[in-house]
């Protein structure tokens, strides 16, 4: 149970760290997002954790998910 948290607390630091790059990005705070910025910085959040699941199920990947159980 404590990996599946530490998994949880990682995916939550990847993307809110994404997020703020890319407000930054963008020179806006979360209250100047127009009603169709925030598709951009939801979706860059998204991509980095999914990157993140990739790596995670990716086999050839030795740092953590299934990768090392196989070899």
């Amino acid at each position: 149970m404590n990996q599946v948290i530490a998994i949880g607390k990682t995916l939550l630091l990847v993307f809110a760290a994404t997020v703020l790059a890319q407000l930054m990005t963008y020179g806006a705070s979360i209250f100047d997002l127009g009603t169709g910025e925030w598709k951009g910085v939801a979706a860059a959040g998204i991509a980095a954790v999914i990157a993140f699941g990739y790596n995670y199920l990716s086999p050839f990947d030795p740092r953590y998910g299934v990768g090392p159980e196989d070899f």
